[in-house]
């Protein structure tokens, strides 16, 4: 019996409700969920009709390019991170870290979804809670944009707002499930719970206007 896995990718520019998106996928019985893993660890998922992985546009994934040895080094120069192991936020991130390009992940006839959010409540939410100044903020969210109106060139591609999400999200949920052909499942919802990196036992409207 065939197990493997369809590919399923989300990405967006950070603090676009990347990471709330994909705790409420990996909520689905169906869908086998990474949260930001830039190996090939999600080619070796099986057992459920997706395997997901979610990545930050430019920060971490790119169209074509892939990481190297010399990209991480300049990383580092770039970013002044000259100690022995690093941990320091890069605000300038001149190369990819992701083994997988985009591309890589449509020659894989993957399904991609990408989520927006306003331009103006990404960049105050970069500037509270990463060391960037506004250039470089402004600079990666409109490199970010750039990717997914290329991204949307992409037949077998899903495109939704984080004030869908937030405002609409069971029928936002139900479309993605939709085009992911499976059924929705009502655990979905609780997948604010579960989010990794920002806990919350509701989703908290208040953070994107409708």
């Amino acid at each position: 019996m065939n197990n493997i896995s369809k590919l399923l990718l989300v990405v967006g520019c950070q603090r676009s409700g990347t990471t709330l998106l994909a705790s409420m996928l990996g909520g689905h019985s169906e869908i086998n969920m990474l949260i930001e893993s830039t190996s090939t660890d999600i080619l070796k998922l099986a057992g459920k009709k997706y395997s997901g992985n979610k990545l930050i546009c430019w920060r971490q994934i790119r169209m074509h390019q892939r990481p190297s040895k010399f990209g991480h080094l300049m990383n580092r120069i770039f970013n002044l991170d000259l100690t022995i192991k690093s941990s320091k936020f890069h605000n300038n991130k001149r190369y990819p870290t992701s083994k997988l390009s985009i591309q890589d992940y449509i020659d894989r006839k993957s399904k991609i979804i990408t989520i927006v959010r306003d331009e103006s409540e990404v960049l105050n939410s970069m500037l509270s809670r990463t060391q960037m100044n506004l250039r470089q903020a402004k600079n990666e969210y409109d490199k970010t944009i750039t990717m997914i109106n290329k991204i949307k060139q992409y037949d077998d591609s899903f495109h939704m707002t984080f004030s869908d999400l937030i405002h609409d999200t069971e029928n936002t949920l139900n479309k993605v499930c939709e085009f992911l052909e499976i059924d929705f499942e009502k655990r979905m919802l609780q997948g604010v719970k579960y989010n990794i990196f920002y806990p919350n036992n509701r989703i908290i409207k208040e953070k994107s206007k409708q």
